[in-house]
């Protein structure tokens, strides 16, 4: 078949003025008139990052648990999953919280229909361990989702 034969059934579905058929990353996202504003989603998104930091330094799991979906999976020294787990996990963690956290992101990307999102960096806190403060370093990625104009982390990762 030639290539012209090839493009003749794609050509008249665009002469009839037909949209073609939803594609994995078109299916259920927002017309061409509204417009997604990239920078803002990726100010949100760090401005979370930070706030996530302050709840924790500060001890305050409620203020922790707004930015995760209730099908979250966080990967660190454990697998935790859902939000019930989760609360649980971060429960015991503000118990001995970190201090001195500092993180700094490695950049925010999107999905082609701006449904998802993942975010990564470093971070560095100071933990006390028996009493002495110990600094320690690591990694972190999240993925988000996009439920209804919030971002909801729905994965973790940090090392």
């Amino acid at each position: 078949m030639s290539q012209t034969s090839k493009l003749l059934p794609l050509l008249a579905l665009l002469a009839c003025g037909k949209s073609a058929a939803p594609t994995a990353d078109s299916a259920g996202s927002p017309s061409a008139a509204t417009t997604f504003d990239e920078a803002a989603a990726r100010q949100q998104i760090i401005a979370a990052d930070s706030a996530f930091v302050r709840a924790i330094t500060s001890k305050n799991v409620d203020s922790l648990m707004i930015y995760y979906d209730p099908s979250v999976v966080s990967l660190g020294k454990t697998v935790v999953s859902g939000t019930t787990d989760l609360r649980r996990s971060y429960t015991e963690v503000v118990k001995n919280p970190p201090s001195n956290v500092n993180f700094q992101s490695g950049g925010v990307s999107f999905s082609n229909d701006h449904s998802m999102a993942w975010d990564y960096g470093t971070v560095t806190q100071t933990a006390t361990v028996n009493g002495k403060p110990v600094r320690s370093s690591g990694t972190y990625l999240n993925v988000w989702k996009n439920v209804g104009g919030q971002w909801k982390i729905v994965a973790e990762i940090s090392t």
